[in-house]
């Protein structure tokens, strides 16, 4: 008798069932890998995000009260100040569009101090925004016309700042301030 070329249908459901493991295995990584990308351009979102408003102190004199009513968005690439005319804003990792001013909210700190915090359940340890915005804090002296300290927290997953986590897998959090 002559032979058949070809696979036996034991030999094609072991190297499916062996593929099948290999892809369960990759589907979880590839979710945490996108989840990562997401949350280090959130990161770069902040750092731009801090670029208009140094850029805004540099020209103006004082940092803004409030991000976009004070007009630090015309800081951004493709802005004008003296035309009112608001920058190019960063792209939201979530929701893959360019960012609304809506998307940077206003907080008070009530020390100067608050700005450089970077604890868990700390002063920048926000809940409760949409992942993908950015909040814009400031803290004033009394007296003061203008702030003199301003803390950047960008908002990833389920609404909360992004953070990392140190060797002891303590949460810090990513806070970019003067």
């Amino acid at each position: 008798m002559g032979r058949h070329n070809g696979f036996t249908l034991v030999e094609l459901l072991v190297v499916i069932m062996i593929l099948g493991t290999l892809l369960a295995m990759a589907v979880p990584r590839y979710a945490g890998f996108r989840e990562q990308l997401r949350k280090t351009a959130m990161k770069a979102n902040v750092v731009e995000a801090q670029k208009a408003v140094e850029l805004f102190h540099l020209n103006q004199g004082h940092y803004p009260d409030d991000f976009y009513e004070d007009g630090a968005g015309a800081y951004f690439d493709g802005g004008d100040f003296a035309a009112e005319k608001l920058g190019k804003l960063p792209i939201n990792p979530w929701t893959g569009r360019e960012m609304d001013p809506d998307e940077f909210n206003p907080e008070d700190y009530d020390r100067q101090e608050d700005a450089y915090n970077t604890d868990e359940n700390g002063p920048n340890d926000f809940s409760g925004y949409y992942p993908g915005e950015i909040v814009y804090g400031v803290w004033e002296p009394g007296g003061a016309v203008h702030p003199v300290v301003y803390g950047l927290v960008g908002i990833g997953m389920a609404g909360m700042s992004v953070r990392d986590f140190d060797q002891d897998d303590n949460a810090v959090i990513f806070v970019r301030h003067n």
